[in-house]
């Protein structure tokens, strides 16, 4: 699960540099600075303009770079960027934009650490990681090497991706043109949400699919940002997870439930998210898992597209249009069987 919620990108380049050769690069906005951001740990001071951001997951960079600023550097993402660690959002906007592309580049180890010597490397004045999980003790020593915005309330899930988004913006000094961002991906969603009346009152539950040796089903909670994007395109978490989320303790995005009970989770529709299709059909071929009514009744959808996954997880304003259209049509074809 780690592995999947680890946004896994950098450049050698500093922001200064890069945003005086993009014509789409925004001004910052007068009284921007200093700005106070509250947080997890408690709160950041900004007291002028970065020139050197560094942002350590997709949503943090994907606004950084739809405001017109080059991040000097960003972490690579490995398990769903194309070969050179772009989502295809984020590459398409630098493009857009005329944006240079930065080079990718790891900033956690294999086992989700932060490399604190290459951080230290890139001599950030700025380090963005609303969208992450690491401890106190890591912030703290982030800190020290310069301001650092961490998560806003608790570890991979962020209250929203708005919030998210608004988090950066004021970072960077230009609130009112991040807003302008976030009017325009919520439109897309309700848009889209409005042209599809038939997932009104649909209700779902989403979850991961099973690895060896495990007993349980892997629920995701109401609070978790894929849940969030698909109850925001209309349709309803279904209530037995709701109730499951708050029987467990503990600040994790996810619940387990045994095999056994699952037929305890009622629900017309089921998503799964999976790194390829044969993930899926030892999913499936599990006899208690293919038993739990929404799954033999084949209302299930499973996502094997790292990129849809990413773009449901890492939701920023970039990502929103693109799993929208990605999405949407395969939600239609489920609530329709």
């Amino acid at each position: 699960m780690v592995a999947a919620a680890l946004p896994l990108t950098a450049c050698t380049q500093s922001s200064t540099e890069t945003e005086g050769n993009n014509s789409s690069a925004s001004a910052v906005e007068d009284g921007a600075f200093p700005v106070t951001i509250k947080h997890a740990f408690g709160e950041t001071v900004i007291d002028k303009e970065p020139t050197r951001v560094l942002t350590l997951d997709s949503a943090a960079a994907d606004t950084v770079i739809a405001l017109g600023v080059t991040p000097v550097a960003m972490q690579k993402d490995s398990w769903a960027g194309d070969a050179d660690g772009f989502l295809p959002w984020t590459r398409a906007e630098l493009e857009k934009s005329g944006q240079t592309l930065p080079t990718p580049a790891p900033y956690y180890s294999d086992s989700g650490e932060l490399l604190f010597e290459q951080i230290l490397n890139v001599a950030p004045d700025l380090i963005l990681a609303p969208y992450s999980g690491f401890s106190e003790q890591d912030y703290q020593r982030l800190s020290s090497i310069a301001p650092t915005l961490p998560y806003d309330t608790k570890p991979y899930q962020p209250s929203s991706w708005q919030n998210l988004a608004t988090d950066v913006g004021k970072a960077l000094g230009r609130p009112t043109q991040t807003a302008a961002l976030i009017k325009s991906a919520e439109e897309t969603v309700q848009e889209s949400k409005a042209s599809h009346p038939e997932f009104n009152g649909v209700t779902f539950a989403f979850g991961s699919y099973i690895r060896e040796g495990e007993t349980e089903t892997a629920i995701y909670g109401p609070d978790d940002p894929r849940v969030k994007f698909v109850e925001n395109l209309g349709l309803t978490v279904a209530p037995d997870v709701v109730n499951g989320a708050k029987n467990f303790a503990g600040d994790s995005f996810l619940f387990g439930i045994s095999m056994e009970k699952l037929d305890t989770i009622n629900t017309d529709v089921y998503l799964g998210w999976a790194s390829d299709q044969s993930e899926v059909d030892s999913t499936l071929a599990n006899t208690l898992f293919a038993r739990w009514p929404v799954i033999a009744n084949g209302k299930d959808l499973w996502i094997t597209d790292n990129r849809l996954t990413a773009a449901t997880m890492y939701v920023s304003v970039l990502s929103v249009p693109w799993a929208t259209d990605e999405l949407v049509p395969q939600l239609t074809e489920l609530v329709a069987k």
